[in-house]
């Protein structure tokens, strides 16, 4: 299965925030782009029902990277 993650800089929040595309209901952030890569993976298994995510093939799309404020500084 492949699962395509729209990921955005909130300058507000000073959070990444990650938002699935199609019906998975993916929503999920945190202050860094590590820790919210660590993050879909801890909450992709329960909301596909899955034991682990090994067979999903998850494409990160990160949008305006280069218009964030510094967001590295937040970690």
């Amino acid at each position: 299965m492949k699962l395509v993650v729209d990921v955005r800089w909130d300058d507000e929040a000073s959070v990444w925030y990650a938002v699935s595309r199609g019906k998975v209901g993916l929503a999920t952030e945190s202050e860094s782009l590590d820790g919210l890569r660590e993050r879909i993976l801890l909450v992709l298994p329960d909301l596909l029902d899955l034991k682990d995510v090994a067979d999903l093939d998850i494409e990160l799309v990160v949008h305006g990277i280069s218009a964030a404020s510094n967001p590295i500084a937040a970690e």
